[in-house]
């Protein structure tokens, strides 16, 4: 095939892909949305008003992404559950339209069983009403205002309707992302933990020593926060020591991205319960009493066990030394090279140092004793540097001891076994080579 038919055939499938986007897909999106019945977007909408058998619950929107119980309590909203009220009511598509006028009541809408009123911050209003079941099929009657028409629609936007406030309210003590969380204080009997988010996936624990921190862990430490639902709130609460908050077992400070203040939240535990509050909030929540033991841990049991913590967009060199003898590799463009190594061999060399994980991290109180087996450093910036001594166990396997870090890692003895063959033996860890086999004796003597 010929370039200028190539180029033609890649501008044409150019052409078709972008009126796909461009064209073809908003109209359809656009045809979809003419058929709903409440022509406003969710995000729109700010306030809203629900009426059912179930009681009156009123919603105000506080930002983009958090709602408030309004009527008959002012509690937070729980974002997801007002999120998927409103893409039930504004996805409702009408089966079938009736008109307007005639007799209410012989639709069941003279005395709606349920009905939502939706506004904006521009002043508009829509209200639904929904009706009694229609006599065929698994509809029901309902009226939009303004307009006044009847339709009939899915009964099972009714169910939708039937909240209460408790169904609606927040349950957690807390609603935010964990991606939004950039910094983490609790202030407890234990002492004070600090930890600092540094990237998408690293963390550092602050302290007199600065510890890299395992993302997994730490996510779960704030992680009840949002997830573990109350068991019973007490609404009101304004005397914060019948629930022993006035002097809080656990003072937790979340810094959150484009929140100018911490979102400070008490805790204590009595019995088998974890009372809660966000301090300005008339409620206090009842938790799971763990929740508490998960928010006090030891520090040392969130420090991440990989033993080369680096950051690898910067990292540098990695540098081997055994007995006064340097074996180092370096960046150079997107790869690294040096050291007599191969492509293949710094591959596995990386793939090897990137599993360094340890069974048990401790405190190094002191060097250990004796010369170290080896050394490995890695360089580049602030997250790059890392240079721990290697030491060979008495009862097998290796210890790693990281003085800048104060901390010691205890591998298991095939933990350097991925290396290749090349680092192993400038490291003296290569297995000795296998011995020919000697012949049996009295063998007959090989032809020559």
């Amino acid at each position: 095939m010929s370039p200028r038919i190539t180029i033609s055939l890649a501008i044409l499938l150019a052409l078709v892909v972008g009126y796909i986007y461009l064209v073809d897909r908003p109209q359809a999106q656009r045809a979809e949305q003419a058929k709903r019945l409440i022509q406003l977007s969710s995000a729109d909408i700010t306030t809203i008003s629900l009426v059912s058998s179930k009681g009156e619950v009123g919603l105000a929107r506080r930002d983009a992404t958090h709602w408030d119980v309004t009527r008959p309590v002012h509690v937070p909203a729980a974002s997801f559950a007002v999120s998927s009220l409103l893409d039930s009511i504004t996805g409702v598509v009408p089966q079938r339209t009736l008109g307007s006028g005639g007799n209410l009541g012989e639709y069941g809408l003279d005395k709606p069983v349920a009905q939502i009123t939706l506004g904006t911050a521009k002043g508009q209003t829509v209200t639904l009403e929904i009706g009694k079941p229609s006599a065929v099929g698994s509809t029901s009657y309902a009226r939009l205002q303004p307009g006044g028409k009847v339709y009939q629609i899915d009964t099972s936007t009714n169910d939708a309707l039937a909240k209460t406030a408790t169904d609606l309210r927040q349950k957690t003590v807390a609603d935010f992302a964990n991606a939004d969380v950039q910094k983490v204080r609790i202030v407890s009997l234990a002492g004070t933990l600090t930890v600092t988010r540094l990237g998408a996936d690293r963390w550092q624990i602050d302290g007199p020593r600065t510890w890299p921190a395992d993302d997994f862990k730490i996510t779960d430490l704030f992680f009840p926060l949002t997830t573990s639902e109350a068991k019973v709130f007490h609404d009101g609460a304004t005397a914060l020591a019948a629930y022993g908050l006035d002097h809080p077992a656990a003072t937790v400070d979340l810094t959150l991205r484009d929140r100018p203040e911490p979102l400070r939240i008490l805790l204590t535990q009595r019995g088998k319960i974890t009372y809660a509050t966000v301090p300005g909030t008339p409620t206090v929540l009842e938790l799971d009493a763990s929740v508490l033991g998960k928010l006090t841990p030891d520090p040392l049991s969130l420090v991440s066990r990989r033993v080369l913590p680096y950051n690898a967009q910067n990292l540098t060199s990695v540098v081997w030394r055994r007995g006064g003898q340097v074996l180092e590799v370096r960046r150079q463009g997107p790869g690294f090279t040096g050291g007599g190594l191969s492509d293949t061999d710094i591959s596995s060399m990386f793939s090897a140092i990137n599993l360094l994980d340890a069974d048990r991290v401790e405190p190094l109180s002191a060097a250990p004793a004796g010369a170290p087996a080896f050394e490995i450093q890695t360089d580049g910036a602030s997250d790059a540097k890392f240079r721990v001594q290697i030491y060979r166990e008495p009862k097998g396997g290796w210890l790693a001891a990281d003085p800048a870090l104060a901390l010691q890692y205890h591998l298991t003895a095939t933990v350097f076994d991925g290396l290749p063959g090349p680092v192993k033996t400038f490291l003296g860890i290569a297995p000795p080579p296998a011995a020919a086999p000697k012949p049996a004796p009295n063998a007959p003597a090989k032809p020559k």
